[in-house]
């Protein structure tokens, strides 16, 4: 799964007309989605007072994260003020709705046609796990064998890319897949299997660890992440309340995973800490350049302490510290920033845009500031430095220059192309533009 974590991003089938006032974006956490008419604020307010809670903003959003004992209360007040909202009880129902437990079987086995010598892998419906392809090489061309209707991918030193086997006529072919959709297709073929919770040893939570989910739907993924809580010792445990627990089942069931209980208990006592703030000197030098030029153009200034950041504006300063949290938050004139949002430019922009706004900053173009100083250290960097400057290159072609050509990416950016070029990796970016631009720096 992404770190680069959005919690309403496969709730877009949730809502196919309106969207609802409130989304529980995270178990006991509601943020506001669509407008609320000002005198429902009011009383919301009213509520939200009577409860002790405190809104505040997170990832730019109005958000409000009550008790468990507070959640039923809460709940019955949005429905007496004519509020609506979106729960993870409604989201399963939508889950369910949309994965149905039936297998769909393979076709017979073919030997087929490969692009390229890369690192190729088959999906094994009885464990969901990822087998790797013996390919051959005859005169220059590879071949390997796999099952009519599988899921394959393909993994480079690029990122990693998905295929369906189709009949084509008579011949076999590889369609190429999102991932999301490889992952949803792979539930489909998968065979039933068992998965296990474990009891913490106060007999208060219930505990799975995702690793050993294999090939999980990210819709399925997702909503785990959302209705469990991270385990601070251990990042791939999820923790979940007990009453949640049927809910967990009822999910995965829908995907052919049966969760029993297993004889093994864990101690959570070292994961109710709080979260600490990570030095920043331990944040990659990259992503951090990142805010202080963007900081920069926007006229703002910093100063770089050992546990945080202090940025100064004709407003004021604020105080960032970054956390492992999954939420980036503000609170008065302190901001926590989830460490994963320095990987999501959607994420980051956010950041700044709150940090603009609370500094009086000048208003810059965050996506062009963005594009033109983010680094490529992965694929998905990759792919949205190339998208960027082939969006802009029709309006703006010397934009569309610079934000490849800015801090050493142009190396990076023509070796992948070239790659693309010779067969060996594939992309659905449009690399007749991005030809074009490599082509005009290249002439200058």
């Amino acid at each position: 799964m992404s770190t680069n974590f959005d919690p309403l991003e496969f709730c877009d089938l949730c809502f196919p007309r309106v969207k609802p006032n409130l989304c529980e974006t995270y178990k006991n956490t509601f943020t506001k989605i669509n407008s609320i008419h000002f005198s429902q604020q009011a009383k919301l307010d009213r509520i939200l007072n009577k409860l002790q809670v405190m809104p505040r903003m997170v990832d730019r959003r109005w958000t409000c994260t009550l008790d468990i004992s507070s959640r039923k209360e809460f709940l019955d007040s949005l429905w007496g003020i004519g509020i609506s909202v979106h729960t993870l009880d409604d989201h399963a129902k939508i889950l369910t709705s949309l994965y149905k437990p039936e297998i769909r079987r393979l076709g017979d086995s073919y030997t087929i046609d490969l692009p390229s010598m890369d690192l190729w892998e088959e999906f094994d419906p009885k464990t969901r796990s990822w087998n790797p392809i013996k390919a051959s090489n005859k005169n220059g061309k590879f071949t390997g064998k796999t099952s009519l209707g599988n899921i394959l991918k393909c993994s480079t030193a690029e990122g990693t890319v998905y295929y369906r086997t189709n009949k084509s006529g008579d011949a076999i072919v590889l369609v190429p897949m999102e991932r999301r959709a490889a992952y949803n297709m792979a539930s489909a073929i998968a065979e039933p299997t068992t998965a296990y919770w474990k009891s913490d040893t106060l007999g208060q939570h219930s505990i799975i660890d995702l690793t050993e989910l294999n090939t999980v739907p990210d819709e399925i993924f997702s909503f785990l992440k959302r209705l469990g809580k991270k385990d601070k010792k251990s990042p791939n445990l999820r923790v979940f309340e007990n009453e949640d627990l049927d809910l967990v089942r009822t999910v995965l069931s829908c995907i052919k995973i049966n969760l029993e209980k297993s004889s093994e208990t864990l101690n959570l006592t070292s994961s109710e800490k709080p979260n600490v703030a990570i030095n920043v000197r331990d944040i990659e030098k990259e992503r951090l350049q990142v805010l202080f030029d963007v900081i920069g153009e926007m006229g703002g200034t910093f100063e770089i302490l050992e546990d945080n950041i202090v940025v100064s504006g004709k407003r004021g300063s604020v105080k960032i510290t970054f956390t492992d949290d999954e939420k980036s938050i503000q609170d008065g004139n302190a901001i926590h920033i989830s460490i994963s949002a320095l990987e999501a430019p959607s994420r980051f922009s956010e950041i700044l845009f709150m940090i603009k706004k609370k500094l009086g900053l000048l208003d810059v173009s965050l996506d062009i500031s963005l594009a033109c100083h983010w680094p490529i250290m992965n694929d998905s960097d990759l792919q949205y430095v190339v998208q960027s400057a082939i969006s802009w290159y029709s309006s703006n072609p010397l934009l569309a220059e610079k934000i490849i050509s800015e801090n050493k990416k142009l190396s990076k950016i023509k070796e992948w192309n070239t790659k693309i070029k010779e067969g060996k990796i594939r992309s659905s970016l449009d690399t007749i533009t991005l030809g074009k631009i490599i082509k005009r720096l290249d002439s200058n």
